[in-house]
């Protein structure tokens, strides 16, 4: 036979439950949310992929090679701090100061 206070609880634990479960949905949608975006675009583009790679926001700036007198001057730095005598030794023109 079920009292009172037993509903109480097991409505207390079902509430409980219940909110964990609107927890993990809320979590569940936030974090497909990057996915979601991608395939709206990709509906958006009609499904062509040129068009969809061209909508895409590309940050290359990661990507940045440098250019030889940079390479020159990262090399000399280098081996400017590798060397045993640096303490007596002039520092080159192209010394990058960090």
């Amino acid at each position: 036979m079920v009292v009172g206070s037993d509903i109480k609880k097991i409505v207390k634990i079902n509430n409980m439950n219940w909110n964990q479960l609107e927890h993990q949905l809320k979590a569940k949608e936030y974090s497909s949310l990057p996915q979601k975006i991608m395939m709206e675009k990709w509906e958006a583009s009609g499904r062509d992929l040129h068009t969809y790679w061209n909508s895409i926001e590309w940050d290359s700036s990661w990507l940045k090679h440098d250019t030889p007198e940079e390479r020159y001057a990262k090399d000399v730095t280098r081996e400017f701090n590798r060397h045993p005598f640096r303490e007596y030794i002039e520092k080159p023109r192209e010394y990058i100061e960090s």
